[in-house]
């Protein structure tokens, strides 16, 4: 029995390679989704699994790297940019251009906020 996770929007496909015990439980799981109800658990408890499996660049922002770019940009009146908001990467990116500019524009936050951000 083979696995593939599949994403429909991009037609694209990754076969998985698998244990033969692992890949027939797997198997009766999404069976028990079948049930009206069954799926909803094991879909989240997936959701979870797989989000946290991602590259790091690829994982929702910290919940600290959200406040402190949410300060960043009603302090300094910039948009945080929607992907900043869902991918690591780029709120790490956001974060690295615009505390310097709040750094030197308003010195004693420096402390509040500090250097190294959490959540990298």
């Amino acid at each position: 029995m083979g696995l593939r996770l599949v994403y429909d929007d991009l037609d694209l496909s990754l076969d998985l390679p698998g244990v033969p015990a692992v890949a027939e439980a797997i198997g009766m799981q999404i069976e028990r989704c079948l049930v009206p109800g069954g799926a909803s658990g094991f879909a989240w408890r997936l959701i979870g699994e797989l989000t946290n499996m991602l590259d790091a660049d690829l994982q929702p922002p910290s919940p600290q790297q959200m406040t402190i770019a949410t300060l960043i940009a009603k302090t300094l009146n910039v948009s945080l940019p929607g992907e900043a908001l869902r991918y690591r990467g780029c709120m790490t990116e956001f974060l690295d251009r615009y505390q310097p500019l709040l750094d030197a524009r308003y010195p004693s936050m420096r402390g509040f906020i500090g250097s190294k951000r959490p959540g990298q």
